[in-house]
């Protein structure tokens, strides 16, 4: 009985989807979208409606649920266990990018790499020489809020990114090379570090500093937490810029990650209840 009422529920939604207005098709949009994948059985008999508003959402629809859907069964393999690295990142590019061909990521990745080989890096000054050499620097501060910061691909394409991959891209390469280096955050800038206490950062042209005293927080050697920190960028960068489709199709996904998660914290119609008297029937 629940059933076939949530199904009558779910049918009187969808005939609401052809309201002209943006804001009440974005309040239907998240009514459906609480369903999940049981929209998709009711989504064929709309998907070549005469109505182009109509059939716009439809698509849109699909759309979103495909994609939370892949982006779920990522973060899922994240909490799991020991994540790749490069997979990681390309994966993190296409929660922003998710029309990109992964294909093409792997090879700009392999190229990068590749260049990086020809170049004589034997120790920490070496690679801050190469990552300076090929001109990877941080955005400007006015720029820091760019998703596209935490886009490999972008990043590779334009040598402008967070300091935080941009460190990452250096550690692959001293990997490469045969450094022993780790990821470290001091004073909320993250830099590359040896055994030896020798940081070069981003944020400041790969210059080369001494490390003081860090704490066991600093240290951040778990490919999860640093592909984690990147979704929650990208999903922090969503909320702000009021992107329906990214906060649903991000923030429901980094939901899996934490058990205690909700997205009660977001206003209607991301995530708190409807406003009363705001139902679109």
């Amino acid at each position: 009985m629940n059933e076939s009422l949530n199904a009558e529920r779910l049918r009187q939604l969808l005939t609401l989807l052809d309201d002209p207005s943006p804001e009440a098709g974005t309040g239907v949009l998240a009514e459906i979208l609480r369903y999940g994948d049981a929209v998709l059985p009711f989504l064929a008999e709309y998907q070549e409606a005469d109505d182009p508003v109509l059939r716009k959402r439809v698509h849109q629809l699909e759309s979103i649920l495909t994609v939370r859907r892949r982006r779920k069964e990522f973060l899922a393999n994240l909490k799991a266990g020991p994540a790749d690295l490069t997979q990681g990142l390309i994966d993190v590019h296409l929660l922003w990018f998710d029309n990109d061909s992964r294909p093409a990521l792997e090879e700009m990745f392999q190229s990068f790499l590749e260049v990086a080989a020809n170049n004589p890096i034997r120790d920490i000054e070496d690679l801050a020489k190469f990552m300076l050499r090929s001109g990877f620097c941080v955005p400007s501060a006015g720029e820091l809020a760019d998703p596209e910061n935490y886009c490999i691909g972008t990043i590779l394409e334009e040598r402008v990114g967070s300091d935080i991959l941009l460190c990452v891209l250096a550690l692959l390469v001293g990997a490469e090379a045969g450094l022993e280096l780790g990821l470290v955050r001091v004073m909320g800038r993250f830099a590359v570090m040896n055994v030896a206490g020798v940081m070069i950062v981003p944020g400041n042209n790969w210059q080369s500093e001494r490390a003081g005293k860090l704490r066991k927080g600093d240290f951040w050697n778990d490919p999860r937490a640093v592909l984690k920190y990147a979704s929650l960028m990208l999903f922090l960068y969503a909320v702000s810029s009021d992107s329906f489709r990214y906060v649903h199709t991000i923030g429901h996904s980094l939901v899996g990650l934490d058990d205690h998660m909700e997205m009660d914290f977001l206003p209607y119609p991301y995530g708190g209840k409807e406003p009363e008297g705001s139902s679109q029937k």
